[in-house]
């Protein structure tokens, strides 16, 4: 399987045009993400690894209406999680623009037709980018589509600053006052829940210890960095900036990372209140996620 390497004095980073996947993420002397040493190992990929989710990153229930006609979409006990089988991750994307100069970057395209979606509406053109500037990992997305149709893009590489087996020397910082309420399944039930005073409260950075989290975290404006990962035991920080709404932080007791997925909502397309998905012909979906690298104190 090709492998696409891009480094400049800081940052190194291994990607693969199949799922768009980040192999691997080199800071300090250390791969921060984690990853399959054999890159053939990644068709069978059932937690995502660095990959690019969409058409629709996170939950979306069986069906919802769009210009007053209902989609029934390819689900799984009435729920198609992370485009379904026919997530973006599964596909081979086309390399578009590879720079390997001062400032490089890597451009992957893909075009998803309405055919093979899943069930959802309209083909769409999608680029994914990749560039190293200084100390930062910077993901681009933009996409069109030929029909009204919802979009939710986001990377899903699981963070490890120290390459522990545990992350029980990792801090958390996440800029947010509230998440999204969700019933048993995990879907959103449209209502939002208070941080303050929760183990969902993460607005000054603690240790993760023993916490578990598959939640949307409902990002605040009031500063660029929306959440923050650091390692005692390489002084490796890691800031998220994004102009996404919300982050799902996604640290399962199975493996031994935790995904910063940037996104609107979960099924936004069943809910008025939530953040607009919905792109129609000739509008374009962009996003633009950094990754911020930096060695710091140990003052934790």
């Amino acid at each position: 399987m090709k492998e696409i390497t891009l480094t400049n004095d800081l940052l190194k980073i291994v990607i693969l045009p199949y799922g768009g996947i980040i192999k691997e993420l080199w800071y300090n002397g250390i791969n921060v993400v984690l990853g399959h040493e054999n890159s053939d190992s990644y068709l069978d990929n059932p937690w995502k690894i660095g990959a690019c989710i969409g058409r629709y990153a996170g939950r979306l229930s069986s069906s919802f209406t769009l210009e007053n006609k209902t989609h029934k979409l390819v689900n799984k006990k009435g729920i198609q999680l992370h485009g379904g089988s026919a997530g973006w991750d599964q596909s081979t994307w086309k390399i578009y623009d590879l720079y390997h100069g001062s400032t490089p970057h890597l451009t992957l395209k893909h075009r998803c037709i309405e055919e093979n979606s899943g069930g959802h509406p309209g083909t769409i053109d999608v680029s994914l980018k990749y560039s190293l500037y200084l100390n930062k990992l910077i993901i681009e997305y933009k996409a069109i589509t030929d029909k009204a149709c919802p979009i939710n893009i986001t990377n899903h590489s699981y963070f490890n600053l120290s390459g522990a087996a545990e992350l029980n020397d990792h801090n958390l910082m996440v800029n947010s006052a509230k998440t999204l309420e969700l019933d048993k399944n995990l879907m959103p039930t449209g209502k939002f829940k208070e941080s303050f005073g929760t183990e969902f409260d993460r607005n000054k950075m603690r240790p993760i210890g023993k916490s578990r989290y598959d939640d949307c975290f409902i990002l605040k404006n009031n500063t660029e960095i929306k959440a923050s990962l650091s390692a005692n035991s390489t002084g490796i920080q890691m800031d998220v900036l994004t102009d996404q709404p919300s982050i799902v932080v996604f640290n399962p007791k199975e493996l031994n990372g935790i995904c910063f997925e940037t996104q609107k909502f979960p099924d936004s397309p069943n809910f008025p209140n939530f953040p607009n998905t919905i792109i129609k012909p000739k509008e374009r979906y962009i996003q633009k996620t950094e990754f911020v690298f930096s060695k710091i104190k140990k003052t934790f």
